[in-house]
């Protein structure tokens, strides 16, 4: 009888790997947005990296694996390379030049019109410094089989240790609330 229940589970787990389809990186969008003592600001993530395993049926039913990362580096001011170095001194580029989220667990998926939202929780490290966040997410698979999440985060920069940059001998001050959009496509891994 352990024989049997140790097959079927094994069988059943089996399955579940299997069903797991890699996607990687088809194309992106992201942007950080605040604001400052004179105007509002936006920055634009030139080039990221993304990795996943998800599992479908009808719609999304499992995501056991989801990691982005992108390279401080990347992120690009409209404002110029002033406030892009403001940024990097900012974010610690030379000790930590990456920032990563990282799936902890899909806390919902919820079939919508156009596809799904997802709830995910995961540990974001900015800077140095790891928290675990909620990520909401509209999502839907496309006819290629590519994946679309798309969303917005909010967040407080000193939650990561990081003090809001200040510029012109500090009578220029940065609000400590960003928010960061995304659009990101995964596309099946050949």
């Amino acid at each position: 009888m352990k024989r049997f229940i140790l097959s079927t589970v094994l069988a059943l787990f089996a399955g579940l790997v299997i069903a797991q389809q890699s996607y990687t990186l088809k194309q992106a969008s992201m942007s950080i947005s605040g604001t400052s003592s004179l105007h509002d600001w936006e920055s634009d993530v030139t080039a990221l990296t993304a990795r996943g395993r998800m599992n479908f049926g009808t719609t999304l039913e499992s995501i056991s694996e989801l990691l982005v990362t992108v390279k401080v580096r990347d992120i690009k001011s409209t404002k110029g390379s002033i406030m892009d170095n403001k940024t990097y001194e900012a974010l610690k580029s030379d000790a930590h030049p990456n920032i990563t989220y990282r799936l902890s667990r899909v806390k919902s998926i919820t079939p919508s019109a156009k596809g799904f939202t997802v709830v995910t929780e995961g540990q974001l490290t900015i800077a140095g410094v790891t928290k675990t966040v909620d990520i909401t997410a509209e999502g839907s698979r496309q006819s290629d089989g590519s994946v679309v999440f798309q969303g917005s985060k909010a967040l407080k920069m000193t939650t990561f240790g990081i003090t809001p940059p200040t510029a012109m001998m500090g009578t220029m001050k940065t609000g400590d609330d960003i928010k960061v959009n995304f659009k990101v496509t995964l596309a099946p891994a050949n």
